[in-house]
């Protein structure tokens, strides 16, 4: 089932941007590195971030906040909802389930969120994804690199001229989700059917905004996948020419993993030594001195030049 979630924009403030980000505490490292890069890319917008929490103690979000200063982080701390009854699925904890109870647990005044995965690092400003005009959908986002619309659509029995997205970066016009209570309505396919849906929660969001999704440019949710010749999206944001504004570390290996072979992993390293968590996450992937050094220098060979 689809539902008709276009409605009119309601007003948003230009100069505060709301994020929404869901973590436990084993990815809470990684949560901070994100953090840490928004922090060096923002310009003078207000920055609001909301983190849904899943059995993230006191100790550890206090670690994260006084991490991120120049953030307005706001905990929600989780806890015996429904959403967790779901299953992680391959690298996918359970706190995935939880953006979609955004719409139940931030206020009511705020009308427009972008919705990041945990898996990126951001290079610059998010002020103009923040002001990208929906088009009147509720929704924006990146089409994946790697599932086959096609296929989707007649598992789903959609409509074949849909394309299906990647939901790690998310433009959200939240009223109008309220409007509908459609993210209620994915969890509750979900709930209803798990084994229904391959990709989890991405794919009960891709059947409820089936061809009613705006598309967003790829470089705000450069995929893996993009980096390989015969990707649609390859040639939207060469390599060569230009640094996407967001790395979406997708599929594994990780970049916080030795065997990652993304040329951008070095970012998020590179964020992760302005926070307290560089030992932790060295000492339980087993990524030595030696393998940063690598990251580094691959980093370097293979940065967009302009």
């Amino acid at each position: 089932m689809m539902y008709d979630v276009r409605e009119p924009h309601a007003a948003y403030d230009p100069n505060v941007i709301d994020i929404v980000c869901v973590t436990d505490s084993n990815y809470a490292p990684h949560f901070v590195s994100l953090l840490k890069s928004i922090e060096a890319g923002k310009g003078a917008e207000k920055i609001r971030v909301h983190a849904i929490l899943d059995s993230v103690d006191e100790a550890r979000f206090s670690k994260i906040a006084e991490t991120a200063t120049g953030l307005e982080i706001h905990p929600y701390h989780v806890a015996d909802h429904k959403a967790l009854k779901l299953p992680p699925i391959l690298h996918i904890s359970r706190a995935t389930y939880l953006r979609l109870i955004m719409a139940e647990l931030l206020p009511q005044d705020i009308s427009r969120v972008i919705y990041l995965d945990i898996d990126m690092v951001v290079t610059g400003s998010l002020a103009e994804l923040w002001s990208t005009d929906l088009k009147g959908m509720a929704c924006g986002a990146v089409q994946d690199a790697f599932v086959d619309p096609t296929n989707f659509a007649r598992q789903h029995e959609l409509p074949s001229a849909g394309t299906y997205f990647n939901a790690g970066v998310l433009l959200i016009d939240l009223e109008a989700i309220r409007a509908t209570d459609a993210l209620s309505h994915a969890l509750d396919m979900l709930l209803a059917a798990p084994e229904k849906y391959e990709f989890a929660d991405q794919d009960a969001l891709n059947k409820i905004f089936w061809e009613n999704w705006s598309p967003l440019d790829a470089k705000w949710n450069f995929q893996r996948l993009f980096l390989w010749e015969g990707c649609d999206y390859t040639s939207s944001v060469p390599l060569a020419q230009a640094l996407p504004r967001i790395i979406h570390f997708t599929e594994s290996p990780k970049p916080w993993q030795a065997a990652e072979w993304h040329p951008y992993a070095w970012l998020y390293w590179k964020y992760l030594r302005r926070t307290p968590f560089l030992e932790e996450v060295m000492q339980r992937e087993k990524v030595s001195w030696l393998r940063l050094l690598k990251f580094w220098l691959k980093f370097h060979l293979k940065k967009p030049r302009s």
